[in-house]
């Protein structure tokens, strides 16, 4: 028998009642999983010991200010591979990387573009020239390949870059073949989409993949307003291996001749040559309204990159199934290892630790490891993936699902913890990307167990789907989600949204992230056991994990 409560909570800003929050819907369907899915003594037990001073002790190390932040390339980066090789060889997990080993190496290259001799030129239809400054009127980015690059096309301004079949298309009755799109940052107003499909669309690599697909050789994006922050970094990173294959994160792409970027005042400069009213197509464009033309300026860029290159490693267990066919299926847990090094000091301190991002997600996986190694096996084999240089683009990440260390037919799901903030109780989670699939039903199945409540995405605006590593998995046509906090608290009074946002701002990305920041370890412990239950049930179905019918992102197979 169940009891359903009605339950006050807030979202945003607002308070919201539900009688009950659990809609039937849900329930019938993680009570008809339930009965399928049954966890015996073993695993039950194994489930209860899961130990908060354990996932103290490993965010405590890992987070430490000896490990200097875990930059990539950096001994701390190293000090955390070799702390996660030498817990797995405890806990009894196989290794799940080259070779027979832990490891799965990678190289990062980095990218610079000397802007002092890079050159870029405008060029009107009567052949009169216009020089525009590198690094101040256009900010080149530098490709991963090619050291030198001399590219020559015709500008067309294709608004935010976007084709979503029948929907909305910023190419209709454009022809872009062999031209350089000039592209807005954003997306049209009012588009009756899910947030994380609008998420996608929104970042810049979806919109470059698009436009190679429609022919173009290259892309530039620009601001859609004079206030809106615009990177000027003139450099690019991208995962290889030895043998050049390579892995690109969610910022940028190399499948184009050249890409860069545009501050406001040159996006100015190219509608007034060409005779448009700007103001007028931001506007057309924010209502929905396609505003794609030809501009009356071809563009000429000449540039130089320089490369330097890393070692670095995923760290791979593998916890093998135990049926017959089952076995060669995998199930994947991700989290990143690396964080952001040492930087500006800030009152004093310079070393960035990243206890909650993401110390406490490798913690995480460390102890369902152990939770798996003391539980009854599953019929599928399983991954425990610690990711390297997320904080660069994801690019750990992209690289082994591009080129991971099993057939990548054979992957079936990705469940990924990052920076899970825990600094509450956990009552509810927002499962970022579940939505799209059967892996929903794992979830709710994992909350009924505990008693937790499935909610929607709280912030859609912070586009969180794109910005963690199961978006590598979910481009490579693999069901992922990541599991987030809801926004239910014990007192109705407490806004966490509210809460988080004020936290984060204060500690995301500098050196206060430390182990004695506001950890809350029972909700840690719940935290675990919840994604330990949604792989554990993926792995103990024979059914494999399916896309919804005719979702967007389910028509990205594996190759």
């Amino acid at each position: 028998m169940i009891i359903l409560k009605s339950i006050t909570y807030r979202k945003s800003d607002h308070m919201i009642k539900r009688y009950p929050i659990v809609l039937a819907i849900l329930l019938s369907s993680a009570t008809a999983f339930a009965q399928y899915i049954k966890l015996d003594s073993k695993t039950k037990t194994a489930l209860d010991r899961v130990d908060k001073e354990k996932i103290k002790n490993h965010i405590t190390y890992l987070a430490d200010d000896k490990l200097k932040g875990r930059q990539p390339g950096k001994e701390g980066y190293q000090m955390a591979v070799d702390y996660v090789v030498n817990q797995f060889t405890q806990i009894g997990i196989a290794p799940g990387g080259d070779h027979g080993t832990y490891l799965q190496k990678l190289i990062l290259r980095r990218a610079t573009v000397d802007n002092k001799i890079a050159k870029a030129v405008l060029i009107d239809r009567s052949g009169n020239v216009d020089s525009l400054a590198a690094g101040k009127d256009i900010f080149i980015v530098p490709g991963v390949i090619q050291n030198e690059v001399l590219v020559e096309a015709q500008l067309v301004f294709v608004g935010y870059g976007i084709d979503i079949p029948g929907k909305y298309s910023d190419y209709a009755n454009i022809d872009v073949k062999g031209k350089i799109v000039v592209f807005l940052n954003g997306s049209p107003q009012g588009m009756d989409l899910p947030s994380t499909i609008m998420a996608h669309f929104n970042n810049p690599a979806s919109k470059i993949e698009i436009a190679t697909q429609k022919g173009a050789i290259g892309a530039i994006v620009a601001p859609a307003s004079p206030n809106a922050a615009i990177s000027s970094s003139g450099t690019t990173t991208a995962a290889m291996n030895p043998e050049k294959t390579i892995a690109y994160g969610r910022s940028v792409a190399d499948n184009l001749k050249a890409f860069s970027r545009l501050p406001y005042t040159t996006l100015q400069r190219l509608f007034f040559n060409s005779n448009r009213n700007l103001q007028q197509s931001l506007a057309d464009l924010r209502k929905g309204t396609a505003s794609s033309f030809e501009l009356s300026s071809a563009l000429r860029l000449k540039y130089t990159s320089s490369f330097s290159d890393i070692e670095s490693y995923n760290v791979i267990g593998k916890i093998t199934g135990t049926d017959k066919k089952l076995k060669d299926e995998y199930v994947v847990h991700t989290a990143h290892l690396d964080h952001v090094g040492i930087g500006k000091p800030i009152k004093g301190d310079s070393i960035y630790n990243g206890a909650h991002d993401n110390a406490s997600g490798v913690a995480s996986l460390l102890e369902i490891s152990r939770v798996y190694k003391e539980s009854t096996k599953p019929l599928r084999s399983v991954l425990i993936v610690m990711v390297t240089a997320e904080e660069m683009g994801l690019l750990g990440s992209a690289y082994f699902a591009g080129n991971p260390t099993v057939p990548k037919s054979q992957i079936v799901a990705d469940v990924n913890t990052d920076m899970p903030t825990l600094i509450a109780p956990l009552l509810s989670v927002a499962p970022l990307g579940a939505e799209h699939s059967s892996l929903v039903t794992n979830v709710d199945f994992a909350c009924q167990q505990l008693g937790i409540v499935r909610q929607q995405d709280p912030m859609p605006e912070e586009v969180r789907f794109i910005r963690s590593d199961q978006y590598s998995f979910v481009l490579q046509g693999i069901p992922a989600l990541h599991v987030k906090y809801g926004t239910l608290t014990k007192d109705n009074s407490f806004d966490l949204v509210a809460f988080t946002k004020t936290w984060r701002d204060e500690n995301y990305h500098r050196p206060s992230d430390e182990i004695t920041n506001n950890f809350d370890f029972d909700a840690a412990r719940k935290y675990v056991q919840l994604n330990f239950l949604i792989s554990y049930s993926i792995a103990k179905t024979r059914e494999r994990p399916t896309w919804n019918k005719g979702d967007f992102f389910g028509q990205r197979t594996t190759k």
